[in-house]
């Protein structure tokens, strides 16, 4: 059976620790045998491409805050925004062997405030975030009904599942 790959490349303009930095890798790597786990088991519409590509910003609250202005016309920071780079891949798969996304930009400082809101480490508000990006720029809308939101939180919850168990397998966690 074919081995998707995701590779997410990500920049910061929040300051990040190296062990951060480390931490940003470690959960990326989980995400893309995640990712391509929820391709195989049919969770997510399968496709093609053998390989998709995402760019992640990662920065505070102010930059989330203007770009939700800018493109959303939301004065107001948020958590995640995700900006597809196809319709919606969910009803129009493309064929190409390498599919990029689309871009997704996470606010660290409301990543750790929700965090702490629902008492989880920051890392694990940040990996579910991106998932939840993620499954934004694959074509779900939670905004669209309430069947949407159901079956799009179904996948977050698979996805953050699939994680933990892969997580708890790996022996190269960072602090």
């Amino acid at each position: 059976m074919k081995k998707h790959s995701l590779e997410t490349e990500f920049h910061s303009t929040s300051p990040l620790s190296r062990r951060d930095t480390k931490k940003v890798q470690f959960y990326m790597n989980l995400a893309s045998d995640v990712f391509s786990d929820l391709l195989r088991s049919k969770i997510i519409p399968s496709h093609p491409a053998q390989r998709f590509e995402v760019s992640l910003l990662i920065c505070g609250d102010k930059k989330i805050r203007k770009l939700n202005l800018e493109f959303r016309n939301k004065d107001k920071a948020t958590d995640v925004l995700s900006f597809p780079s196809q319709e919606n891949l969910r009803k129009n798969p493309l064929s190409e062997d390498t599919i990029f996304l689309g871009d997704l930009a996470i606010s660290i400082p409301t990543a750790r405030r929700q965090a702490k809101e629902f008492n989880i480490s920051v890392w694990d508000e940040f990996i579910h975030l991106y998932f939840h990006g993620l499954f934004h720029l694959m074509g779900y809308d939670h905004d669209v009904s309430a069947a949407e939101e159901k079956l799009m939180q179904k996948w977050e919850d698979q996805a953050l599942e699939l994680l933990s168990a892969k997580k708890k397998g790996s022996r190269k966690a960072p602090l």
